[in-house]
């Protein structure tokens, strides 16, 4: 039988387990703190809110049954309606992007700076911020020598106490970094949303109300705030996801915690191309043949920084809230982000056409997987999103801890 240890790894267990896990850690603290701040969010680089298809015909349908006639062109009226919200929902999701790309330009020449960087001469200077990848990588080397500095520090304080707490050797310092995660995140996604914009623009014009067909034939032509919850499956594949679930399973992957640990650099090749499929790291009109290993791990070691720096802020350490100020359009997305949606299909559906029990079940489910995830990251590496869905699931009645603790 395969050996599943998972001693390394948090899972969710009995209440008075956690509660001892909660006082020795300072990311399962930050993590669980109830907090009010949102700037965990960029609202402005994802799409606006609209009501669904569904409602928009049901709505229509309401109206003129209040109104005791039947009109011959309720299919018509029912029709423009929703190519009216259509067009309203493309038109500021193309305008916010320009609005980003400027905030962008900002933020990189005049707002913020990267400090203590040494020039050619070898002389301390600070810097405009560069691109977001090597952004990112600066980051998360920030954060790995903090977490350094703070282990040796820990390990070398001379006291009559012996420690056996492992969690207090890890701990990381708080509000690392001037830029919150809504400028992170904005740093990310506009570049990409920008160079979309001019043929985007033209086939909306040309469309019109047929851009969402257009668009779920050929997602990749589509900016991230003109994304339409329909086309999500279509943009995060779930077969691509379930193919690596099938392929990585808990004898392939045993024992789960060294797997855990995989680096970009020493994962199986196999496995690295499951895991970039998944994550969306390679093009699916681009053979795989094509794309050399070296490009394909680097990319993985890349995402893998981003996502450390993005833990970071989600953990609440960095200041401006933590997950659960997310909303749910984040959420969502983050948990795609981790690889920790096991049915993409089935959660757009929930969220459009589900009662409130179920979606108020399914945000509290993806609340508890990213809580995991960001919980194990920090001790962990890119190994660990390929195995998030061989870990026992979260019992439904965790979430009602927070309000008893």
């Amino acid at each position: 039988m395969a050996n599943l240890s998972t001693s390394q790894l948090f899972l969710w267990g009995l209440k008075k387990a956690f509660t001892s896990q909660l006082s020795k850690s300072q990311i399962l603290k930050s993590l669980w703190k109830k907090s009010t701040a949102t700037s965990v969010n960029s609202p402005n680089t994802l799409p606006l809110d609209i009501p669904s298809k569904e409602d928009i015909y049901a709505n229509i349908a309401k109206e003129q049954a209040a109104k005791g006639t039947k009109s011959p062109f309720l299919k018509m009226n029912q029709g423009f309606s929703y190519a009216k919200q259509l067009i309203s929902f493309y038109r500021h999701g193309v305008s916010v992007v320009w609005q980003n790309n400027k905030k962008m330009k900002e933020i990189r020449k005049r707002k913020y700076k990267l400090e203590d960087q040494l020039d050619r001469a070898g002389v301390e200077t600070d810097v405009v911020l560069p691109r977001f990848t090597p952004l990112a990588n600066t980051m998360a080397q920030v954060l790995y020598m903090n977490l350094v500095e703070n282990r040796s520090k820990n390990e070398n304080t001379s006291s009559d106490v012996i420690r056996t707490d492992k969690a207090v050797a890890t701990t990381v310092d708080e509000g690392l970094f001037l830029l919150t995660r809504a400028e992170f995140q904005l740093l990310k996604r506009t570049p990409s949303d920008f160079a979309k914009i001019p043929m985007f623009a033209v086939l909306v014009a040309i469309f019109m109300e047929m851009t969402p067909v257009l668009c779920y034939t050929f997602p990749e032509v589509t900016p991230s705030t003109c994304v339409l919850p329909s086309i999500l499956p279509r943009i995060w594949n779930s077969k691509t996801g379930k193919n690596l679930r099938e392929s990585i399973t808990a004898e392939t992957a045993a024992p789960l915690d060294d797997y855990a640990m995989k680096t970009a650099y020493n994962m199986p090749l196999e496995h690295v191309h499951l895991l970039t499929g998944a994550l969306r790291l390679k093009s699916k009109y681009i053979p795989l043949a094509m794309y050399p290993k070296s490009v394909l791990r680097a990319r993985l070691q890349n995402y893998y920084n981003y996502l450390t720096v993005d833990n970071y802020y989600l953990s609440g350490l960095n200041g401006g809230g933590n997950l659960w100020g997310l909303d749910i359009s984040e959420l969502v997305l983050a948990c795609l982000e981790r690889n920790l949606v096991d049915d993409i299909d089935a959660l757009v559906k929930i969220q459009s056409l589900g009662t409130l029990e179920e979606k108020k079940a399914e945000i509290e489910s993806l609340q508890m997987k990213l809580f995991q995830s960001i919980a194990n990251l920090q001790n962990c590496n890119i190994g660990y999103l390929a195995i998030g869905h061989l870990l026992p699931k979260p019992d439904t009645g965790v979430e009602k801890w927070r309000n008893t603790m």
